[in-house]
């Protein structure tokens, strides 16, 4: 008995000083959430403050706010300001969340005037900060519900 009690104390105890849940540290999913939720805020100085100054921001397709972006605020012009001119009330849903590492997938329910889709989201983080974000979006819903 005094085995398992201490087996089970060994294994809480690396579990909850594992680095990312020390207390007063935000985890990578957490990190990613407070993405979103700026994001949908409209909290452009708040979403800076969460990715590094070299942030590769990769959205993939024939769409307006395809390409690579190259830092916060290349994605704040090329991407945000970009989104609700062809996508009036766009909103994203989490469905899924999966930390591996310093990586983030995030599945979304997306959807807009006339769209309804879904897309998964890859993050790469580094001491704390967004490094890296990759869009895996349904260009093609996306771009069929384009409005101009």
């Amino acid at each position: 008995m005094k085995k398992i009690i201490a087996l089970s104390l060994i294994l809480l105890s690396s579990s909850v000083f594992s680095g990312h849940h020390l207390k007063g540290e935000m985890s990578n999913t957490d990190i990613v959430k407070k993405a979103y939720a700026t994001f949908a805020a409209g909290d452009a100085e708040g979403w800076k403050k969460l990715h590094t100054n070299d942030l590769k921001f990769t959205i993939f397709g024939d769409l307006p706010q395809s390409g690579v972006h190259d830092g916060p605020d290349a994605v704040i012009k090329n991407v945000f300001e970009v989104i609700p001119q062809y996508w009036p009330s766009f909103k994203l849903e989490h469905m899924n969340i999966d930390e591996i590492g310093e990586t983030v997938y995030v599945l979304n329910h997306m959807t807009a005037d006339g769209m309804d889709t879904y897309a998964i989201h890859m993050f790469t983080l580094e001491n704390g900060k967004i490094k890296s974000f990759t869009a895996f979006d349904d260009t093609d819903s996306m771009r069929s519900s384009m409005m101009e």
